[in-house]
């Protein structure tokens, strides 16, 4: 019934989703856009990435055993602030991963 705080939610995700594809663009991740409140994400090794986002305290869904979503994740696009949160550790792993 509170249309107001709605819409602000609604703003934060769609902003929220546009953080997510601009990290997943700069890490050379491959997604898939959504109208949903969340983004899939493929990352390569999803269980791992998913065990390393957790020790920092950031929790994604691990996709990979639907079909098709081998190596996703999937990640809420909730408030901007813990969307720049879950950004910052994915960025702080995927790195890490990669020397």
């Amino acid at each position: 019934a509170d249309h107001g705080h709605v819409e602000r939610y609604v703003t934060q995700v769609r902003a929220s989703r546009e953080l997510i594809y601009d990290a997943c663009a700069r890490l050379g991740l491959p997604f898939w856009r959504s109208a949903a409140n969340f983004v899939l994400v493929r990352v390569g090794d999803a269980p791992g990435v998913r065990a390393a986002l957790a020790t920092r305290g950031i929790h994604v869904r691990d996709r990979s055993s639907a079909p098709g979503c081998e190596g996703c994740l999937r990640i809420t696009a909730g408030t901007v602030d813990d969307t720049r949160a879950c950004v910052a550790a994915l960025e702080e792993v995927i790195c890490a991963g990669r020397r």
